[in-house]
């Protein structure tokens, strides 16, 4: 009987032990350092809306949009080189207003996004707040790229 007790107890403890280093590979996956397109799943891009302010209806949220796929690979090869860093959930509080890259992706499996966001350092994806490792974004390129596409 007291055999049969000890293995339980191993059993279980085993199982806790698996859990929480599948817990810990999991958690240090998310909070590593990543290329900006790895978080985006920038392969499964399909379409791209963003805000661009040059364009007269602001009350729209996203008044342009990249649906060809070469404007889309041109701004994914933009953002890849920059690496991001998740620092949890959204805690942001803007400082460079005119700096602000708003977007929304569309992805070929029509998972469900939300509104995000690059400013200067920060990268607000879903519902996670991001620092960017190497920025700043170069922000002129950025509108130099919005400009084209119009």
């Amino acid at each position: 009987m007291l055999i049969h007790i000890n293995k339980k107890y191993v059993s279980l403890i085993s199982i806790i032990i698996v859990g929480v280093i599948i817990f810990a590979v999991v958690r240090w996956n998310d909070y590593r350092e990543k290329d900006l397109v790895e978080v985006l799943d920038a392969e499964q891009i399909v379409e791209i809306h963003y805000t661009d302010r040059d364009k007269e209806n602001l009350d729209v949220p996203f008044n342009s949009q990249l649906n060809d796929q070469e404007s889309i690979d041109e701004l994914i090869g933009f953002l890849s080189q920059y690496r991001v860093k998740k620092e949890g959930g959204r805690d942001f509080e803007t400082e460079y207003p005119e700096e602000q890259f708003s977007f929304e992706v569309f992805y070929d499996d029509e998972r469900i996004t939300i509104s995000s966001l690059i400013e200067r350092d920060v990268l607000l994806f879903e519902m996670d707040q991001y620092n960017i490792v190497n920025g700043p974004v170069d922000y002129a390129r950025l509108l130099e790229f919005m400009d084209r596409q119009n």
